[in-house]
């Protein structure tokens, strides 16, 4: 049998992910990507051992990625990891559920606004930006104590970076032609842009804040090399650009699924009339949290985790070498069809707390799980809810999704979904 390759532009990454999960449905496989033989990891036993249990034999291999936006805790490893992780953790591990509720359920009245305004208007996609701007909103303002009108973060520019970095995500580090590329040339006036833009976080004029004030700290040690403006890039790009993309595909599919809209609307009814729509209360609502999660198996907003083996080991049927090449396919892992009968199907009955649900792989796990993870399910479950209540989504096309990789898994030419307010 030939050897699967990938050699096409890198925007197309995703669709050969998809379709690397349906002809080798269950199965690891040899490719070859961009001149580069990689191990692709399509099964959860396999990946378990890359990201958990062996952890230690397979560094992050993002090159690339790190080129772009600077040494930060998506790119670093060891020591350097474990300083910027603890910047960080502590405040996306203890955060206030009931004011990131709040807060996410006030955006995402303004946005699902906004949303019906431009359909209204003759939109046939849902405009990218106002999810970012929501997502970015909440961000800020739980973590920052300020909302995102009174700093000068712009999110395009955001959004522009991240793209470039996606360039490289999935480009092995044995293809140095990427240095030549035409993005380059920008990048220096995008990052002092963006730097600019961060100014006001590095002056102290906004509010006290102990997780800033860390980072300030950590900035001015000279015994590390840690910057406050690429840690802030790490921050806003985990945790808001994710989000808008993993709330982008549950407005798809709720559109898609008219009966799972009408059901998930029942559900909740009982949560918005009672006297405690808190996040207490809307935790316990079954429906939204498997219908979340089967919004992330199917269409992870990060679909791909690169890892470089550091030493000799044994993966499945396949024998690694140090240097080694490790793709972990998140579409892969969650579509196997050992895991889940008809994996490509929304099903909202059999996936809650189970280890291979969604909401468990999405956001990968082992060591280096996605310290956001917590944060962005609150989110995504009060802008889901939010957005059943104010709003009805139908499609605009019925065509299947072709995706587009910009660091993450986004509808090439926009979600298809209309959005109309509701009486």
């Amino acid at each position: 049998m030939n050897q699967p390759r990938f050699s096409g532009a890198y925007t197309d990454a995703a669709n050969w992910l998809y379709r690397m999960a349906r002809e080798h449905n269950g199965e690891n496989v040899r490719a070859e990507v961009n001149g580069a033989d990689v191990l692709l990891v399509q099964r959860l036993e396999d990946a378990e051992h890359v990201l958990r249990r062996r952890a230690d034999n397979y560094r992050k291999n993002m090159h690339w990625f790190r080129h772009m936006l600077g040494p930060s805790r998506f790119s670093e490893v060891g020591e350097a990891w474990e300083i910027r992780r603890e910047l960080t953790q502590h405040y996306l591990a203890k955060f206030d559920r009931e004011r990131t509720h709040g807060l996410a359920v006030r955006y995402a009245d303004e946005a699902v606004g906004a949303l019906a305004g431009r359909s209204a208007a003759g939109d046939a996609v849902l405009d990218e930006s106002l999810l970012r701007r929501m997502t970015v909103s909440v961000l800020i303002e739980n973590f920052f104590g300020v909302p995102l009108a009174e700093t000068r973060v712009d999110i395009d520019r955001l959004a522009t970076l991240m793209e470039f970095g996606s360039e490289y995500a999935f480009a092995p580090t044995v293809d140095t032609s990427a240095l030549n590329h035409r993005h380059l040339a920008a990048l220096p006036r995008l990052r002092r842009e963006i730097f600019d833009d961060f100014r006001l976080f590095r002056e102290g004029a906004l509010p006290d804040n102990p997780m800033l004030e860390g980072m300030l700290a950590a900035d001015r040690d000279p015994e590390n090399d840690i910057m406050l403006e690429h840690e802030l890039l790490t921050f806003f790009a985990a945790g808001a650009e994710t989000t808008a993309s993993g709330i982008g595909w549950a407005c798809y599919l709720l559109a898609r699924h008219p009966d799972v809209q009408r059901g998930l609307r029942d559900a909740l009814a009982p949560f918005w009339e009672s006297l405690r729509p808190d996040w207490a209360h809307l935790s316990t609502i079954a429906p939204l949290e498997a219908f979340v999660s089967e919004a992330l198996r199917l269409y992870p907003p990060t679909p791909l985790v690169t890892r470089l083996a550091t030493g000799p080991d044994r993966i499945g049927d396949h024998a690694i070498a140090e240097g080694d090449n490790i793709f972990v396919s998140i579409p892969g892992v969650q579509h196997d069809a050992r895991l889940h009968t008809d994996p490509w199907a929304l099903h909202l009955d059999r996936y809650r707390n189970n280890a291979s649900a969604g909401s468990n792989i999405a956001f990968i796990f082992g060591p280096r799980v996605c310290g956001g993870k917590k944060f962005a399910l609150v989110e995504l479950a009060a802008f889901v809810a939010t957005f059943l209540k104010r709003a009805d989504f139908a499609l605009t096309s019925d065509a299947p999704p072709r995706f587009h990789w910009k660091s993450l898994m986004l509808r090439e030419g926009g979600q298809p979904v209309r959005v109309t307010l509701r009486d």
